[in-house]
């Protein structure tokens, strides 16, 4: 009897002690993991008055064993477990943000799983921010006018693109040609001349100007650095308008495990400084080796930054992708508007983990992913965590530096 309540209470502890490392790693929902560190080790402790063999579960092995979490899936946009299982089999998001130095800072981008950046009319550069799951968007802006440019990128990551109008030239038969879809909000501005919160917004309209933005004298020259939206708002203009938002999305990226991507003939790179165009000729990105990330400043050094949580955004990755870029033939006086060539594809830096790699680059058609490869023609590993992808003027390549 005594031997037989020694077994029961060895094995009580076996499981105790197997059990109290997955409690320990427990995430909160906001964390993120990768599915190669989410990981538990069964104990090999000695449990003193009983010899190994009476004390080992049943079930379990004295081998390393996976143990993945329930409530969180694979973000496809970063390549790590974060995203809310509830959003599994839904669309992400695309939302065309204001980049010029007025515009600055902004709302929800330290919270976007990707941001594209590219040059629009004018030498001034935009900002296409990518969300995995719409329910979840902050408050974000200011929310600008897309381009024919910034809807091939957003449906080449599988999200719905919105903005707030567009070029009504080019960009709505384009979209409909393409089969991308659209959401413009210019169509459900609440009281376009005044600031207000998210809970004076009325049923039916989408968007709105922010109110501490508007009360901001000197700070923003006019009201169309102001937008703003939010995700439970995105989501009931999706219902209004009869927008599907289910759908599978594939990875962004061929992702690997954070500082495992095998860069080939890769260099140092503490910082790159990536000339976007004459009037934003700094998009500076700069490692902080501790956090393996970079951050992000631009406009003279300042940091880019997100004052809805006073936070200075920063990537795991960073792309800096060359293309044709030139004025819309035909076009005279007034905007003129770019095209951005990615069809054509080109030449890059990826850049990560203190390196930076030579790479080229693709992106056939308006719904095709962008695709890297190496020097030898490889799909290139990319380290799972959030991506800052810059689309830059053939013209510039040789004006971005870099240092070791």
């Amino acid at each position: 009897m005594k031997k037989q309540l020694i077994k029961i209470v060895s094995l009580s502890m076996s499981l105790m002690l197997f059990a109290s490392p997955l409690i320990a790693c427990g995430k909160k929902e906001s964390e993120s993991v990768s599915y190669e560190t989410w990981w538990t080790s069964e104990s090999t402790e000695d449990s003193g008055e009983v010899t190994t063999t009476e004390t080992e579960a049943p079930t379990t092995t004295s081998e390393t064993t996976q143990a993945l979490p329930t409530d969180v899936i694979e973000n496809p946009y970063t390549g790590l477990l974060e995203m809310d299982v509830a959003n599994k089999g839904k669309r992400g998001i695309g939302i065309t943000i204001n980049n010029c130095k007025v515009a600055n800072p902004q709302r929800g981008t330290s919270e976007a799983s990707v941001i594209f950046e590219y040059e629009t009319e004018g030498g001034q550069t935009r900002l296409l921010c990518i969300y995995p799951d719409i329910s979840k968007v902050p408050l974000v802006g200011a929310v600008r006018s897309g381009r024919v440019n910034s809807a091939d990128m957003c449906a080449g990551t599988g999200a719905i693109f919105v903005c707030w109008g567009a070029d009504y030239t080019a960009v709505p038969s384009h979209v409909k040609n393409n089969n991308i879809t659209w959401m413009d909000l210019n169509n459900y501005i609440y009281d376009s001349m005044r600031g207000h919160d998210a809970e004076e917004v009325p049923e039916g309209r989408f968007c709105w100007r922010d109110r501490e933005w508007m009360n901001e004298p000197g700070h923003r020259t006019g009201i169309e650095h102001c937008g703003v939206t939010r995700g439970d708002f995105i989501l009931k203009c999706a219902d209004k308008l009869g927008i599907d938002i289910s759908g599978d999305t594939e990875r962004l990226f061929n992702f690997v495990e954070d500082g495992t991507a095998s860069m080939k003939d890769a260099k140092p790179c503490s910082e790159i400084n990536v000339y976007m165009s004459g009037t934003n000729d700094d998009a500076l990105f700069v490692y902080n080796e501790q956090e393996k990330v970079y951050y992000k400043s631009q406009y003279n050094g300042d940091p880019q930054m997100d004052c809805n949580v006073d936070k200075q955004i920063s990537f795991t990755n960073v792309f800096a992708l060359y293309c044709p870029i030139n004025l819309r033939p035909g076009e005279s006086g007034g905007e003129r508007h770019k095209d951005i060539h990615m069809e054509e594809g080109g030449k890059g830096y990826y850049v990560s983990n203190g390196k930076l790699e030579e790479i080229t680059w693709t992106k056939p058609t308006p719904n095709d992913q962008i695709k890297c490869f190496d020097k030898d023609g490889k799909e290139i590993e990319v380290n799972a965590g959030k991506s800052y992808i810059c689309i830059v003027d053939t013209d510039f390549y040789e004006k971005t530096t870099y240092k070791g």
